[in-house]
């Protein structure tokens, strides 16, 4: 979507009137009260609208995606198992959402004895449609179950920058969603909305897309990595009982030229050495609870040595991994991609993800040398 004039800050890009918003009111003139929440009866909706080829919305319906082959959760094996670990995950437990989500929107069909039925492709579609083109409606609707959203005509237009800066939401009193750009544009340029501050791996994983340029919000989770670190450097019961003090810190992570406060504290608790009972790991613990506080910057010299040494070696894994699976998809062949239906963009966002992360943890590295030339 592009400007056709100068736009200033505070001035109204979008405005979509009710009418061309498929909400909570509009959804409860066909199926009155109902058990769903907004994503499972709009997925079911918009099932429906596809398939009545005179409905009022066609138009908007036949501008919706006819794939999303470039999302995650649709990967095929072959390419799924070389996702990130965290990311994988998170694509799991999206996945089963799914499967419940069309399993109670097929419930409610029988319960309502309604001849028409759904399959799971039909639906799977429909759902991912929502997922990735909802608005949040901002006002407050009791009846709206699982979050008041909805879909809009138009916005599909709008693409994401992470530098735009945008006020979107319901004004009761024009009655239309408004986005109201805080970042100016001159006549000709192209006019950006902002998903929010996600990093490529959430875009992604939401939108089926990541941001080809520096994405300042990239993250490398090394959670998984600093547990077993303690498995590795501790005896089991030291291990236990370090592991029970941190068990609400989490989101251990590196950005480019940050390292999380949270996987420091973890580093600087797994180098306090000397203690194998609770008695005792409480009493020299103390010292790494003054760094947590805030009191202190670093438990000690030697703590702190330690612990850049240990956190340089998480990032040499991290960067040995990245390289193994970057191989690993260079190994995927024009015949694959054919054979098990790869989207060609799908196959290129992964191996930008191990770029990515290879780039951040090698710059940890250099951080951590240049920290331990000066201070050591």
């Amino acid at each position: 979507m592009m400007a056709t004039a100068d736009i200033e800050p505070g001035e109204i890009i979008v405005s979509v009137p009710k009418k061309f918003l498929i909400c909570n009111e509009t959804l409860q003139k066909t199926y009155g009260q109902h058990p769903l929440n907004m994503h499972q009866l709009l997925a079911l909706h918009i099932c429906f609208l596809k398939r009545d080829p005179s409905c009022w919305w066609r138009p908007y319906i036949d501008l919706l995606p006819s794939h999303f082959n470039t999302m995650p959760v649709k990967y095929p094996k072959i390419l799924a198992d070389h996702l990130p670990a965290s990311l994988k995950d998170e694509v799991s437990q999206q996945m089963k959402k799914l499967e419940s989500d069309y399993t109670t929107a097929s419930r409610f069909l029988k319960s309502r004895n309604m001849n028409e039925s759904v399959t799971y492709e039909e639906y799977e579609w429909a759902w991912l449609c929502v997922n990735t083109r909802c608005i949040h409606m901002s006002t407050m609707d009791a009846t709206a179950k699982g979050g008041n959203i909805a879909m809009a005509i138009l916005l599909d237009f709008l693409n994401h920058s992470s530098t735009a800066k945008i006020e979107s939401g319901f004004n009761v009193r024009t009655q239309c969603f408004e986005i109201r750009t805080i970042t100016p544009y001159k006549k000709g340029e192209q006019i950006f909305i902002n998903y929010g501050p996600h990093d490529n791996l959430a875009i992604l994983r939401e939108y089926g897309f990541i941001i080809p340029d520096q994405n300042d919000f990239n993250f490398v989770s090394l959670d998984k990595e600093v547990w077993s670190l303690f498995d590795e450097m501790e005896t089991t019961r030291t291990s236990q009982l370090k592991k029970a003090i941190l068990e609400k810190e989490g989101d251990y992570s590196i950005k480019k030229h940050e390292i999380s406060f949270r996987l420091l504290s973890a580093l600087r608790l797994l180098a306090i050495d000397g203690a194998n009972s609770r008695a005792a790991l409480d009493q020299r613990y103390l010292e790494w609870q003054d760094t947590i506080l805030g009191e202190t910057d670093i438990i000690s010299q030697n703590n702190e040595r330690r612990v850049l040494i240990m956190l340089k070696s998480l990032c040499e894994r991290v960067i040995q991994s990245s390289s193994e699976e970057k191989l690993e998809l260079s190994k995927i062949t024009e015949e694959d991609i054919i054979k098990y239906d790869i989207h060609n963009y799908a196959l290129t966002f992964v191996k930008q993800i191990w770029r990515e992360t290879e780039e951040i943890a090698r710059l940890t590295v250099l951080d951590i040398e240049e920290k331990l030339g000066q201070i050591f």
